[in-house]
């Protein structure tokens, strides 16, 4: 072992003590992060509409099976290193650039080995000419991901911000451009590759412009294998997340006509576009989790419990609404007639899917990945059979309604294993102000029912939302700590 990684700190090392305005820090980043993803997911959204209805149900099913092999071969490639590194990156800010060589280079590996498994997948699937745009997002994407994650690990994420939209940009003017030309489906992938080298671009030059990343060409066995024995069950994790997030398509494949994993995936989209806001949430929550354990322990908790009831706040708000206008959405969208059933259903299953992400970041960051290892292995089961029972009979309702099983029985098994391993999150004092105002609001959509009329469903939508926030308010959701962390971060300057 060189000099060099006897003086680097290992995982588990010890470190300083917490800064104290971090907590401020990933608030303000919070706020600022969803602001603008908003604006990123609506154009992301607007851009998904336009190929969907561009492509018929059959060529948009095929596109997007073929993204969804692309995410599964891409977190077996990855095998947890990139998780791995913002954690330890963020524990550790003076290795990042040691770090990112080091699973920079690992990944030229995951390459190699993505291409065969790429083309098998697609070529089972016998979408096989859709392969080199695929393979192109698989490699691009990994790549625009860790380079981002070092912005998260540094908590300076000004450099994103101002990046989301122009990238989102990209990919719509790529789609209008390809709809105008008559572009094949091949095509619209590309776009997306395009977009991930847009993103690669902008943070490498960044990067080496702050500083923080001097690229080259670094593989380290002793630092690797130290860090292998951590990676490999977050890579397990990962695999056996993004398999249950994903392996519905190939189900429905397999069983149904391409055309219902169009009707599908489409409803999915809308539903997908949403949950920017917890994994986005969960990308700035997640290195100060992990900076709190190793540094000042006794905050962790309650962190997470803040992050929990910060997820339901948002999260059931969007189940109530998009269950009880998914024929409007489903207009205004104008997704296939097919899909408005399937977006009804999934709407169920958003609020659970906002929980989920405490668990998954709070075990992760507390070095417990072995065990949420376990718990993503008790979601894979519960998906795959209950896919396997339903699609085949039901079709891709069966497939919604699959989503909305898995992610109820997720945060009742994460919850449990949290409190085991950590303490207990009391879910019903954080969530029953949060359902109480959702009801309220849930009330008030109903009686006004819009229907079809566009700018009533407009003013409808924001009057539940100025409901919801009010009865928030008149039940006093957030205690003094969460006021004051609020006003804080809104505060310039600090």
């Amino acid at each position: 072992m060189s000099a060099l990684q006897d003086e680097a700190p290992s995982p588990g090392a010890a470190t300083p003590d917490v800064p104290g305005g971090l907590g401020i820090r990933a608030l303000r980043n919070t706020i600022l992060i969803l602001v603008v993803r908003v604006i990123s997911r609506i154009i992301a959204l607007i851009a998904v509409i336009i190929i969907g209805n561009y492509l018929d149900p059959t060529r948009f099913g095929e596109m997007q099976t073929a993204v969804t092999y692309v995410g599964l071969v891409g977190t077996v490639t990855d095998l947890g290193f990139s998780a791995l590194y913002v954690r330890e990156g963020a524990r550790h800010t003076d290795q990042l650039s040691r770090y990112w060589n080091n699973v920079a280079s690992l990944k030229v590996v995951g390459t190699a080995i993505g291409l065969p498994l790429i083309f098998a997948a697609l070529y089972v699937a016998g979408v096989r000419s859709l392969l080199w745009p695929s393979f192109a997002i698989l490699v691009l994407s990994g790549y625009q991901l860790l380079l981002r994650n070092t912005l998260y690990a540094l908590q300076r994420l000004t450099f994103e911000i101002i990046e989301i939209v122009p990238e989102t940009l990209v990919v719509f003017a790529l789609v209008v451009i390809g709809v105008h030309i008559h572009a094949d489906t091949g095509y619209f992938l590309w776009a997306y590759a395009i977009s991930y080298a847009f993103a690669c671009v902008y943070f490498g030059t960044v990067l080496i412009a702050m500083g923080v990343l001097r690229p080259g060409l670094q593989l380290e066995p002793g630092l690797l294998l130290s860090w292998v024995r951590v990676a490999i069950p977050l890579g397990i994790t990962f695999i056996i997340t993004t398999v249950y997030f994903k392996v519905d398509v190939p189900i429905l494949q397999r069983f149904r006509p391409y055309s219902e994993v169009g009707y599908y995936t489409f409803a999915y989209k809308p539903f997908e576009s949403l949950l920017f806001i917890p994994f986005a949430l969960r990308s700035v929550v997640f290195p100060v989790l992990s900076v709190y354990h190793r540094r000042s322990p006794e905050r962790v908790l309650p962190l997470a419990e803040k992050f929990f009831k910060a997820l339901v706040i948002l999260g059931w708000p969007i189940t109530v609404g998009v269950f009880l206008l998914a024929p409007q959405f489903n207009s205004l969208l104008h997704l296939y007639p097919g899909s408005e059933p399937a977006l009804q259903i999934l709407a169920l299953a958003i609020v659970f899917m906002f929980a989920d992400n405490t668990f998954a970041a709070t075990l992760n960051a507390i070095d417990k990945q072995n065990v949420f290892a376990l718990v993503a292995m008790v979601g894979l089961v519960i998906n795959v059979g209950v896919n396997l029972v339903v699609i085949p009979h039901y079709g891709y309702l069966g497939a919604s309604w699959a989503v909305v099983v898995t992610e109820a029985a997720l945060v009742v098994v994460g919850w449990l294993v949290l409190r085991a391993q950590l303490g207990t999150i009391p879910l019903v004092s954080t969530s029953w102000k949060a359902l109480v105002a959702g009801l309220v609001m849930g009330a008030f959509i109903y009686v006004a029912n819009p229907h079809q009329n566009r700018v009533l469903l407009f003013v409808v939508v924001v009057a539940s939302a100025l409901i919801y926030g009010v009865v928030l308010l008149a039940l006093r959701v957030a205690d003094s700590e969460e006021m004051s962390l609020i006003r804080n971060a809104l505060r310039p300057g600090r």
